[in-house]
């Protein structure tokens, strides 16, 4: 019991560490992270825009669940779980060793340069696949080992790590090599049944984009502007080892350049390779050997697209959805994971070498501290960079008028941009919020603008056809009404507040409904509907979701009755 309130409160303390000012009451808005009060149903949460399902099936949980409570309390709830439920995961299997080694590997698996950059990024479908991570590992061994019930819970980790594209290969890279791979003693059907249901649970996003009308073959481009970024001197090999290198270079925090970058990837290494022969006690040797090969070749994946992004580039294009891996850092989540459990192992065996008590304490102690050391600046939600703020009025005033009102139409947004870096949300760019918050379809600018090794910016095309004739429109600076007719647009948002101007000339011809301090609604005279989506694709959509709810309630049920099982048959034993 007392372990178990000391592992809590060292959680407990990184969780307030890290996140910091995030918690508070409100949103925290950051590049990709952008929740809601309530969530719209629109055909882009399904899958059904003219763009590729990125947010899919994200989109249509927070649907759910903010029809339940305000968004805020979904992603503040999001935040801490992703920090405890990493920490704790890794300090469940490492429940063998003595308990500083667990604070050690919790430690090391979240205040991790990964973990840092990624949480700036708004990466928090990955971030939530990453926490899920050391927890399917756990099953995938049960599973391995025949225990009952492990696949039911394995597969309902699959689910929670696969809420979008970006996240969905995290869990199963690592999870399915080691339950289903040879030595299993899981069953034929059983191991069939974990596959099976593995391709079930992405069906969401698989089916709508295989009927997209939007090609989805990779850019190679792609591959260099999303490509693991050096964060100092040293080069790719070495940012890689260190779990950093995410390629947006304003999400990376300053101490990541200096020489604690470097020295606190170097220390891990030489912990873990210390630790490396008893890998095999916490992992078995089936697992060892998975997680030690995954990790391996995320890590040649991520340099390659550093060192050799043309060439990658031609190759993921030839992969049907091989753009997936253009973010080769991503892939650096099962050597996060691999170094949190290997290296407490091996800092247990450099405080052997200490005979003195107390100066044994004192090491196990600076042991404890590298992780926040070498990376100070993750503390207190990365120096206030992760901050909850309120929405002002005007959002609910313009959302609620476009639902409200009974005129033709969809939704797009001024000044025409990705991203956004209000004055409310003290200039941190997010997305831009109005395609959550509309309950209409919202058209935006959904190019992409990247900050080269050199200074320069790469621009990343977008894929909506819609998008682009308005973005057009918009750079030939005359009135927009015609174009926003021909694209099926009733209404115009006016955000104010952020970077990007709005030529008055251009909204000629648009009809005033509301102006406020932060937004203006505009509508559009004389638009028709957009056409609907074909009604085919609707359908192999909702067979999707059947199919993926289905094997979601299959595992659910499955997991539960291995439980009562235990239960019962725990009972009985206790029975004189």
């Amino acid at each position: 019991m007392r372990e178990r309130v000391i592992l809590g409160l060292v959680v407990a303390s990184a969780t307030v560490g890290l996140l910091g000012p995030a918690l508070k009451p409100g949103y925290v808005l950051t590049y990709d992270m952008v929740f809601v009060p309530r969530q719209s149903s629109v055909p882009a949460a399904w899958g059904l825009a003219d763009v590729l399902p990125r947010a899919v099936p994200q989109d249509v949980v927070l649907w759910l669940l903010t029809s339940l409570a305000p968004g805020s309390w979904w992603q503040h709830l999001m935040l801490v779980l992703v920090v405890v439920g990493g920490a704790t995961g890794v300090a469940r299997l490492l429940r063998d060793e003595v308990l500083w080694q667990r604070c050690l590997g919790a430690l090391l698996y979240v205040w991790s340069a990964y973990v840092v950059e990624r949480l700036v990024m708004g990466s928090w479908p990955l971030l939530v696949a990453f926490a899920a991570l050391p927890w399917a590992v756990g099953q995938a061994l049960n599973v391995r080992r025949g225990i009952s019930g492990a696949g039911g819970r394995l597969i309902l980790l699959l689910a929670v790590g696969s809420l979008a594209p970006s996240s969905w290969a995290l869990i199963p890279l690592v999870a399915l090599p080691i339950a289903v791979g040879p030595g299993s003693r899981a069953p034929i059907a059983r191991r069939a049944a974990v596959l099976a249901a593995t391709v079930a649970l992405q069906l969401p996003w698989i089916v709508p984009a295989l009927t997209s009308p939007v090609r989805a073959a990779s850019d190679p481009g792609g591959v260099a502007a999303f490509a693991l970024r050096p964060e100092g001197p040293w080069g790719p090999l070495l940012t890689a080892l260190g779990t950093g290198g995410v390629w947006n270079a304003d999400a990376v925090p300053a101490s990541r350049s200096t020489a604690l970058g470097v020295i606190g990837a170097l220390l891990v290494i030489a912990l873990a390779a210390l630790g490396a022969n008893r890998s095999v006690a916490v992992l078995g040797r089936s697992g060892a050997l998975v997680l030690l090969a995954v990790a391996g070749v995320g890590v040649m994946i991520a340099v390659a697209g550093a060192t050799w992004p043309i060439g990658l580039g031609n190759l993921l294009a030839l992969v049907p959805g091989g753009g997936q891996f253009r973010d080769g850092q991503r892939l650096l989540a099962p050597l996060t994971l691999l170094l949190a459990l290997v290296a407490p192992l091996g800092a247990r065996r450099v405080a052997g070498w200490v005979v003195e008590p107390l100066s044994r304490r004192v090491l196990v102690c600076a042991l404890l501290a590298l992780p926040v050391i070498v990376l100070p600046d993750a503390a207190w939600g990365s120096l206030g960079r992760l901050a909850a703020v309120e929405y002002p009025s005007d959002w609910k005033t313009v959302a609620d008028r476009v639902a409200e009102s009974s005129a033709p139409g969809d939704v797009t947004v001024l000044p025409w941009g990705t991203f956004r870096e209000f004055d409310w949300n003290e200039g941190r760019t997010a997305l831009d919020p109005a395609p959550r918050w509309m309950a209409r379809a919202t058209v935006v600018d959904d190019t992409l603008l990247v900050r080269r090794r050199d200074g320069t910016l790469q621009r990343v095309s977008g894929e909506s056809a819609r998008a682009a004739a308005i973005g057009a429109a918009v750079e030939a600076g005359g009135p927009l009404l015609p174009a926003l007719q021909r694209g099926g647009i009733g209404f115009v948002v006016v955000e104010r507040g952020t970077a990007g101007a709005v030529r008055p000339s251009s909204l000629a011809g648009l009809h005033e409904e509301f102006v406020g301090t932060d937004l203006i609604l505009l509508s559009v005279p004389g638009t028709q509907p957009w056409p609907p989506v074909e009604p085919w694709r609707v359908a192999l959509v909702a067979l999707a979701w059947l199919l993926a709810s289905a094997t979601l309630v299959s595992a659910l049920v499955t997991a539960s009755e291995a439980r009562r099982r235990f239960s019962a048959q725990r009972g009985k034993a206790v029975v004189p």
